[in-house]
């Protein structure tokens, strides 16, 4: 069964860790940079960060020889704070480039009318 932690452990890194370096680097597909600023594209690298230490708890609390109940209460504490932690990462960060993007939306209107304020 040690063979499953293992392999677990290798494809978690080989996916996550590339997509985080990317979303860090901001080196992205167009249609993403598109919809994302720079900042939003390191939030949502970061999240990928939190996510894969999120996928490492369950492999590493198999592979440490802790007790069933420990491993258990450290799946239960670390796994949860993860996965809602980095989904709410990157739901700010999508929620962040949102309303920049109407605000800029809302400026241009203002100052291609050539009055600021609202009447």
């Amino acid at each position: 069964m040690l063979i499953f932690q293992w392999l677990w452990i290798a494809v978690s890194t080989a996916v996550m860790l590339p997509l985080a370096a990317a979303l860090m680097a901001g080196r992205v597909p167009r249609w993403m940079r598109r919809d994302s600023t720079l900042g939003g594209l390191k939030v949502k690298g970061i999240a990928a960060f939190v996510l894969y230490a999120g996928l490492l708890v369950p492999p590493v609390t198999a592979l440490s020889g802790m007790g069933p109940e420990a491993a258990e209460l450290v799946r239960m504490a670390l796994l949860p704070m993860a996965v809602f932690g980095g989904h709410g990462l990157i739901l700010g960060a999508t929620l962040c480039d949102r309303f920049n993007r109407c605000e800029a939306a809302n400026w241009s209107t203002v100052n291609s009318a050539g009055r600021v304020g609202g009447s």
